[in-house]
């Protein structure tokens, strides 16, 4: 391989092929989301793309079906050859869809993709088989890959068959096991809440170790728009890929954040043996309905997209910004299950009811009463022990230290007890 020997290594986010986009594509043809797009992925030598569905085969049982699952209705095989024809190689399938239609469904996928020739990564009956490095060669350059998952609400810690669970102890270890068995490493990871402008504290401040660490290349997504990317020690940080294929518009969930559920890039690396050389970002824009698929943007709508790209960059610099927009999603996300924690108030409440009822009171929440049932049965485990909670919870209760220092740090009332109760300053 002559020394000057380069790949333009390529990657895009959320490819959901299921829900409004399976509805066009069985009006308008399997290759339809694809195709005014197709140029662009042609320009990469080796293609990434992050799978958020999964195949079940054609013996799943119907009545096992989860109608909000993202299942795509075509079969393995047609899945695997539309994926193959836009020039995808590598498939993540670390995400927190992959057990939607069971482990079944999850092996299927894979099974399904890798008869095709797709490499795939990130799922398996084990967590060492799902840790394991895949491996894709171009042009003389050995590419590994390794993707991982945050355990999540979909997961809830399981230990049967799963994708690997994403920790910063995991990838670590990993990075340090197999940075010597390639040329280009890149680590791939599915986590964070969704909808955010910038990647949370944890997050952040752990794709930088992974870079340090020896990483080459390290894709995030999961938060369904875009995020900034930034070259730390030689190391290409794309912290959200955004959407790629998936019904921004026509879902309820994702139309409520527009229009940045609806702005993504085609992210493409210069890369030679020695590492990234140089990167850039094709802006793309989702389609509305009929049109709900990505389309490379061009003249003013391109700069706009360019500009905001750029801001998502700078935002990354911006340590205060960071931390004040993940306080912000971390309160949001802690009253959304605080309300989730009562039901309407019932004649003849224990005392114990109505003392767990008052702080909730105090927040003006009036007329009913706390659920225990679920509060122990099911939100203490999600927000404790559940990665995808405790990482924001874990700032809550950094936010909660704070005051709680402060109030320490107070001079003493000669007169009065201390008393903090829902002291504001």
């Amino acid at each position: 391989m002559a020394a000057d020997q380069t790949v333009k290594f390529g990657a895009v986010g959320d490819i959901a092929l299921a829900v409004g986009v399976a509805d066009a594509m069985q009006e308008q043809g399997l290759d339809w989301p694809f195709a005014r797009i197709q140029s662009q992925l042609d320009r990469a030598d080796l293609l990434f793309g992050n799978l958020e569905c999964v195949v079940k085969p054609e013996e799943f049982p119907r009545q096992e079906i989860d109608s909000k699952a993202l299942i795509t209705p075509f079969s393995g095989a047609a899945v695997a050859s539309v994926l193959g024809r836009a020039g995808f190689d590598f498939i993540n399938l670390a995400q927190n869809h992959a057990l939607d239609a069971g482990w079944v469904g999850m092996q299927h996928t894979r099974r399904s993709l890798e008869t095709v020739g797709l490499t795939t990564a990130g799922v398996g009956a084990s967590q060492q088989e799902a840790r394991a490095l895949k491996t894709v060669e171009r042009q003389g350059i050995r590419f590994g890959f390794l993707c991982y998952g945050e355990d999540s609400n979909y997961t809830l810690g399981t230990r049967g068959p799963a994708y690997a669970y994403y920790t910063r102890e995991a990838v670590l270890e990993d990075i340090e096991r197999y940075r010597g068995d390639v040329d280009v490493l890149v680590v791939s990871v599915h986590a964070d809440i969704e909808f955010m402008p910038t990647p949370s504290v944890p997050r952040l401040r752990n794709f930088r170790e992974f870079a340090r660490a020896g990483a080459d290349i390290i894709l995030g997504h999961h938060p369904h728009v875009p995020q900034g990317c930034e070259m730390v020690d030689g190391c290409l940080i794309a912290y959200s890929l955004g959407n790629f294929v998936f019904p921004a518009h026509s879902s309820g969930y994702m139309s409520k954040h527009l229009p940045n559920t609806a702005r993504s890039f085609l992210l493409l690396v210069e890369v030679g043996r020695e590492g990234v050389r140089s990167f850039e970002r094709v802006p793309v824009e989702i389609g509305r309905p009929p049109e709900e698929r990505p389309i490379p943007a061009s003249g003013a709508t391109e700069k706009r997209l360019a500009r905001y790209l750029a801001q998502l960059d700078a935002y990354l610099q911006d340590e205060q910004f960071v931390r004040s927009t993940w306080r912000q999603v971390a309160e949001h996300r802690f009253a959304a299950y605080l309300k989730r924690a009562v039901k309407p108030k019932l004649n003849g409440r224990s005392r114990l009811r109505r003392a767990l009822a008052w702080p909730l009171q105090r927040l003006g929440v009036v007329g009913f009463e706390v659920d225990m049932d679920r509060v122990i049965g099911e939100l203490v485990p999600r927000l404790c022990l559940t990665a995808e909670n405790r990482n924001w919870m874990e700032e809550i209760l950094a936010m909660g230290r704070e005051r709680w220092e402060s109030w320490n740090g107070q001079a003493l009332d000669p007169f009065h007890r201390p008393d903090h109760t829902f002291r504001t300053k």
